[in-house]
């Protein structure tokens, strides 16, 4: 199959600037704030701090620190999700199935992203470079193996929100949020598998765990996370 490159190393929308053709490079990452939160530091500028929330700490990550890096993963979904809609007819071996579905499961994802935008208010970082790798998009089999790798990412990360979440409300939020994606990964899994089926008790997940699956889509993100201090990152 031929590789669109056009959904290769795009920007997020919110980058209006220089920055969506130039990207993140080492000097931009996300640090830790006097606040303890972290913002978005480009060449030594900085760019947005989570505030705004009763934000506390919970076993070495704190609870805004979670929130910056949910809004990475909501960013990344609803850039996957709106690229496998524009190119849906494209893929083969197998063709995907229900288009309808994938424009419900977006608006999902921009509805999480929304919510974490609206959390973070004037704070929300900017300056995320989100791409699909090309071994993602050689087939149907391709993108849907990568599907089931994000949504398992996602589901895993918010469920172990919260254990690590110190606000109730937060972890509420994540509980919910988790329940939604997980809907996302049974469907991908059927068409992926044959098998829609979770486990009975699905296992949890840490951000510094999910950095590591989603990392080829957000480059440098791992490096990020170090810096904000995230344990075992």
């Amino acid at each position: 199959m031929t590789t669109d490159t056009s959904l290769l190393d795009h920007s997020d929308s919110a980058l209006e600037s220089a920055q969506a053709t130039s990207g993140l490079n080492r000097s931009q990452f996300l640090r830790n704030g006097a606040k303890g939160g972290i913002a978005l530091v480009a060449g030594g500028t900085m760019l947005g701090q989570v505030t705004g929330i009763s934000f506390a700490s919970s076993g070495g990550v704190s609870d805004n620190s979670t929130l910056q890096a949910a809004y990475a993963a909501e960013s990344l979904a609803v850039f996957v999700y709106s690229a496998i809609i524009k190119n849906f007819h494209s893929f083969k071996h197998p063709k995907l199935k229900d288009l309808d579905y994938f424009k419900a499961a977006l608006k999902n994802e921009q509805d999480h992203k929304a919510f974490l935008g609206k959390a973070l208010a004037s704070k929300t970082p900017t300056g995320l470079q989100l791409k699909i790798p090309s071994s993602a998009l050689t087939s149907g089999h391709a993108l849907l193996k990568t599907g089931v790798a994000l949504e398992t990412a996602f589901v895993q990360t918010y469920l172990g929100a919260v254990e690590t979440l110190s606000s109730a409300e937060l972890k509420t939020i994540a509980a919910k949020v988790a329940t939604n994606e997980a809907s996302h990964l049974s469907f991908i899994m059927d068409q992926f598998s044959g098998n829609a089926v979770l486990p009975s008790l699905p296992a949890t997940g840490t951000v510094p765990d999910a950095a590591k699956a989603l990392s080829p889509f957000i480059p440098n993100l791992l490096p990020r996370l170090e810096a904000a201090g995230f344990p075992h990152a």
